[in-house]
């Protein structure tokens, strides 16, 4: 959390004419015309006077201020660490694709392209994946030791931390995109690439035909905080009749009816 006090130099009792004087002081050393290798002390200056010349917004800013003082307050020489130590791994996405109508039209074609949209969950654009809102601290809960969860003394399971709510640390801010979870749900058009030869090779999974998956590894869910992403199983699904008859044909001459082969 920035400090408006120290940017502007100030003690927190100040008066808003002393905020003004300083604000004019400052900017008039630090604004771009004068000091272009420091433009981002200069924005500093002017969230900070903007904050502090608003009754509402100090108000409201200084009640923060105070609670997120007191938060370093209660770590162990007043150390704020920057991440979370808890991983979370993205989860595996399932969807089933009927590929019927594209063995037929794909004649020899080795490769077969399908676009289908997926609704998955992504690293949050707006914290880049953190939960906390960008450029503000956090620190890792003294309780749980950013795990999320405490042992119950009575029961021995471990259970959620109350004093994070199971995030594993404690901000002021989160991000309003995504409410400090890292990530949202999010629906996208993605094309994926399937080997023919895999579409149509019988008992890939159990023996069974109609149990037939393709693992896209970590296409599935984002993780966040360290955690791995998750994977994107496709569960294919061809006619049986259509899947019989190129499987069970010794000729060949349904696979060549179906493909339409040319015969030089």
């Amino acid at each position: 959390m920035k400090d408006y006090y120290s940017i502007l130099e100030i003690q927190e009792n100040a008066s808003e004419a002393l905020i003004k004087s300083q604000y004019k002081r400052l900017a008039s050393i630090y604004h771009p015309d004068k000091n272009p290798n420091n433009v981002d002390k200069f924005l500093d200056l002017n969230e900070a006077y903007k904050t502090l010349m608003n009754r509402a917004l100090r108000e409201s800013y200084d009640k923060d201020f105070r609670e997120f003082n007191n938060l370093k307050k209660s770590q162990s020489g007043d150390k704020i660490i920057p991440y979370r130590t808890r991983l979370r791994d993205g989860g595996n996405v399932n969807i089933e694709i009927d590929f019927t109508d594209d063995v037929i039209k794909s004649k020899d074609e080795e490769f077969i392209n399908k676009t289908v949209t997926l609704q998955r969950h992504i690293k949050c654009p707006d914290c880049g994946g953190e939960g906390s809102e960008r450029g503000t601290l956090k620190a890792v809960c003294p309780q749980c030791n950013g795990s999320g969860t405490v042992k119950n003394n009575s029961t021995k399971i471990n259970e959620v931390c109350q004093n994070c709510s199971g995030y594993g640390d404690i901000f002021l801010y989160k991000c309003k995109i995504c409410n400090g979870m890292g990530r949202i749900k999010a629906s996208e058009e993605i094309t994926l690439e399937f080997k023919k030869d895999d579409i149509l090779s019988s008992g890939a999974t159990n023996g069974n035909d109609n149990n037939r998956i393709i693992i896209f590894s970590g296409r599935g869910d984002d993780g966040v905080f360290g955690g791995k992403n998750g994977d994107l199983t496709v569960s294919v699904k061809i006619d049986d009749d259509i899947l019989n008859k190129i499987n069970n044909s010794n000729s060949g001459f349904f696979r060549k009816l179906l493909f339409f082969k040319k015969i030089n």
